[in-house]
């Protein structure tokens, strides 16, 4: 018999759950998942990406497009008449480092350039002493040329590496010396170890 009452008990259990649990019809509507944007993930901790897309219009010149070769497939897009030859269009973050060595890096796309052996673009790490904030100055640069957008449906990173003696506010700088599409993905700052 006290099988019977324990086999009987658990059927009503059985059937109470079963009741309990919601139908096919009776379904939560789940909403749709967030898109969560995708961020490139650095394998040196020390590294700090600033993409295009979340610099501000008051550090940037052209618009932001999409752009499915670059990461997150945004980018900021600067078209020929779209900044003035000799402007940066795109700068910052005026961030304070520490002294050391460091890598810059650009991740840059570019189309439509003049082939004619003169610099297209000048790269540049800037700023100011944390101590002097009245003495900017350039620390390093580089020029790129045509030659170096062999394919203009290919992102390139392009690196400069410098050191500071002494805490400095820094800011990377794109500037535009020739009529060209460029697309700036992003850039970023490593402590070279």
């Amino acid at each position: 018999m006290r099988y019977v009452t324990a086999a009987v008990s658990l059927f009503a259990l059985l059937v109470f759950l079963g009741a309990c649990r919601k139908g096919p019809e009776e379904e939560e509507i789940l909403p749709p998942p967030k898109i969560v944007k995708r961020i490139p993930v650095d394998a040196n901790p020390l590294r700090k990406t600033y993409e295009a897309e979340e610099l501000g219009p008051e550090v940037t010149r052209g618009e932001l497009t999409s752009d499915p070769l670059a990461s997150n497939q945004m980018a900021l897009y600067v078209k020929p008449g779209g900044a003035k030859l000799g402007e940066c269009v795109a700068w910052g973050p005026y961030e304070e480092i520490s002294p050391g060595s460091y890598i810059a890096r650009w991740r840059l796309r570019a189309a439509d350039l003049p082939q004619n052996g003169k610099a297209v673009f000048w790269l540049d790490i800037a700023g100011t002493p944390k101590a002097n904030r009245d003495d900017y100055k350039t620390l390093l640069g580089k020029a790129l040329y045509a030659k170096d957008f062999p394919d203009p449906d290919k992102y390139y990173v392009f690196k400069i590496f410098f050191d500071v003696n002494e805490p400095f506010i820094f800011e990377l700088r794109t500037q535009y010396l020739q009529e060209s599409e460029l697309w700036v993905d992003w850039t970023s700052l490593e402590l070279a170890q």
